[in-house]
């Protein structure tokens, strides 16, 4: 940017002050005619004078445009800087809710599939469990069948020797087998029952696991809610910041236009000689460098 044609024109209002003085002062030290109001003035040293203030108001208006164009520049930066600050809260906003949300089912997924993982492991060992008590048993009724069948034959044998001792001794041998094998039996369905209970155990245990899952899931959604109204309340906090400083700007574009608007309708106030006043420019200036200073602050 070039030199800004405020310094400038803080001289050349002064330079057209002094020639409306020098003007007025060559008018008033004309010759008054008695009886008629009139005034004779020199009219050579009033037509120098009024053609140095024409010369001068010439660059005067031109910094005024000057003054005027750059501060249209200037609200339209900081009408696009503030669509930008809008835009980039409302992504940094997006970006921070699909980040929870992503966070949340990616936890979910992993506490399902630990909580699957865990309860096809037990499922498991609670099957190999069950098929080696029934192993054990199974062979242990072998055992006791073999057993059975040798004592059966032995009995038999002994049966043609001694039929009548034998037959006594089968039949109490023959009814002990049979409480033998009922307990066998009793015990065997003992052992099934208690591994059933194992296994209903378990399965309590693994619905317990899954509810304490599903619990944990809804526990991080409830969190990724929080982290999601916590982003909404930063963006809007962010978007009442950017309209107090458009409330600011627009302030000062008004004051500014009725300041232009009163120096038009009015024109330039009276002055007396040697009585200096501050042009509208430099004030202008001043107050958006006093509005810069209190938003930066």
């Amino acid at each position: 940017m070039g030199p800004s044609p405020v310094s400038s024109s803080s001289k050349e209002p002064g330079v057209m002050l002094d020639q409306l003085d020098q003007l007025e002062e060559s008018i008033l030290q004309g010759l008054r005619l008695p009886l008629t109001g009139m005034l004779l003035v020199d009219e050579d040293e009033v037509i120098e004078a009024l053609n140095r203030i024409r010369e001068s108001l010439s660059p005067a208006f031109q910094q005024a445009q000057a003054l005027i164009n750059q501060r249209q520049d200037y609200l339209k930066q900081m009408h696009s800087q503030g669509v930008s600050l809008i835009q980039q809260a409302k992504d940094k906003r997006e970006q921070l809710i699909q980040q929870s949300v992503q966070e949340g089912e990616n936890r979910a997924k992993q506490v399902m599939a630990e909580a699957a993982a865990q309860r096809d492991t037990m499922l498991d060992k609670a099957r190999q469990a069950v098929a080696q008590q029934e192993q054990a048993l199974q062979k242990k009724i072998e055992q006791t069948e073999q057993q059975f069948a040798a004592r059966r034959s032995q009995l038999e044998q002994e049966y043609v020797t001694r039929k009548e001792e034998q037959n006594q001794q089968l039949e109490q041998r023959r009814l002990q087998a049979l409480q033998e094998l009922e307990r066998i039996n009793q015990e065997k369905v003992r052992r099934k029952e208690l591994t059933q209970r194992e296994v209903d155990d378990m399965r309590q245990d693994m619905r317990t696991l899954c509810q304490k899952a599903h619990a944990h899931c809804e526990e991080l959604t409830r969190q990724a809610t929080a982290t999601r109204q916590e982003a909404d309340h930063y963006a809007q906090q962010v978007l009442d910041d950017l309209g107090n400083k458009l409330r600011d700007l627009q302030q000062v574009v008004c004051a500014t236009r009725q300041e232009q608007a009163t120096v038009h309708a009015h024109g330039r106030p009276m002055a007396t000689p040697r009585q200096r006043t501050a042009p509208q420019g430099t004030f202008a200036a001043t107050q958006l460098r006093a509005n810069e200073d209190r938003r930066s602050a």
